[in-house]
């Protein structure tokens, strides 16, 4: 499967977040994927995936770091990690879970000179489609 990267660095750092994950699966693989395209998400990954739990940090949106790009980043991975439409922020439905806010519906993730890359992630997330 030839994987279409945005840049050398992109490549790069993809490789390395993949070596510290635990597993490498196609959802892992489409965070990893999202989270070494966007430079903020670079440098502070440690704030949006729990390497050692193994999973998202949902507060990692809310870190004073995002931009209006690595936010939209962030969305998507949190979407293709486990369908989590929300920053836990927002209001919570009777049976326990965070209702979908706006900003996590595809008008507001894909409108993004990186959306050519956004749906390489979601190719990655779901191969058996593409």
């Amino acid at each position: 499967m030839g994987i279409i990267f945005e840049s050398d660095e992109h490549k790069q750092k993809f490789d390395e977040i993949c070596d510290k994950m635990k597993c490498i699966d196609s959802c892992h693989m489409a965070v990893a994927y999202l989270f070494s395209l966007d430079t903020a998400c670079r440098f502070h990954i440690e704030d949006v995936f729990d390497f050692d739990g193994d999973g998202i940090k949902r507060d990692g949106l809310l870190k004073a770091w995002q931009t209006l790009t690595s936010a939209r980043v962030t969305r998507l991975a949190f979407n293709l990690w486990n369908s989590c439409c929300s920053d836990g922020t927002g209001d919570v439905s009777p049976d326990g879970y965070d209702l979908p806010q706006a900003e996590f519906l595809p008008n507001e993730i894909f409108c993004d000179s990186l959306a050519k890359y956004f749906f390489e992630a979601i190719k990655l997330r779901y191969p058996q489609y593409f």
